[in-house]
């Protein structure tokens, strides 16, 4: 059989038109909410995301942050991503639940596919000068914020046999640091409310990840140590890297698995 150039090239558009269409139907069934995705890791991973899936939910306590968020997205992909920006403390319930509804009712709970866990706060200070205000802030916002989102979501994924929870967690999830005690406390529970969900969910094709950092240059280290951050920035991983990493994990069921974790240290 001979086949001509104009027919393989016909063949090669075929296909490719016929990928484009599957693309487009897997990008409308997946949903992804973002934590903290105002600024730093979390915004640069919605903006990835968004290469990818249809709908993206993005929220942070700062409305105009949201806002640029938003524009940033659709601009980038010529406004082919349905968006959700809303204002949301992680650390209060009900924010949480009526931004898991709006983004069920924009987009159907079974397109509700993806939580990325991101948003954290962190103090430096030592324990005898940690205040109850500042512990309490960091473990509601670092672990009961977690603990609401997951538990918001986690019915629409048990319901559609799928997702994804992704944790973004730190070295201070994995070794204690001075100055750094309700961080610490956070993150190593973050660890295990990782671990111990991964357990829960195995039976309903749910994928429970987590990503443990080291530095990162972003706004938070900049707010924690303003010195050490301008002396080392370029020396710390970026947002946009660990966003990267994230994504992978994400999309590559093959290799990363429920309860699986990764250690991104070094840039």
């Amino acid at each position: 059989m001979i086949i001509t150039f104009l027919e393989m090239s016909v063949s090669v558009n075929q296909s490719k038109e016929s990928m484009d269409i599957s693309n487009q139907i897997n990008r409308q069934n997946k949903t992804a909410i973002i934590t903290g995705s105002g600024r730093g890791i979390g915004k640069e991973t919605a903006i990835q995301l968004a290469e990818h899936v249809a709908n993206v939910v993005v929220c942070s306590r700062t409305q105009n942050e949201i806002d640029s968020v938003v524009k940033e997205i659709e601009n980038a992909n010529n406004n082919q991503v349905n968006l959700l920006g809303s204002r949301c403390d992680v650390s209060v319930s009900s924010d949480v639940n009526s931004l898991v509804q709006s983004a069920v009712d924009k987009f159907g709970s079974e397109t509700i596919e993806i939580l990325v866990i991101n948003a954290g706060v962190a103090f430096d200070k030592k324990l005898l000068d940690t205040t109850e205000v500042e512990w309490d802030r960091t473990i509601n916002t670092n672990l009961k914020g977690a603990f609401f989102f997951t538990k918001a979501i986690l019915p629409h994924m048990i319901k559609n046999r799928s997702g994804v929870i992704l944790n973004v967690n730190s070295g201070a999830g994995k070794a204690g640091f001075s100055d750094l005690s309700s961080y610490c406390a956070s993150k190593f529970g973050l660890a295990g409310l990782a671990e111990s969900l991964a357990l829960e969910v195995e039976s309903y094709d749910i994928r429970v990840l987590t990503i443990f950092l080291g530095k990162v240059a972003t706004k938070m280290w900049q707010d924690y140590d303003y010195s050490y951050y301008e002396k080392n920035k370029n020396k710390m991983l970026s947002p946009q890297k660990v966003a990267t990493k994230i994504v992978e994990m994400i999309f590559d069921t093959k290799n990363y698995k429920n309860g699986d974790s990764v250690e991104l240290y070094y840039p």
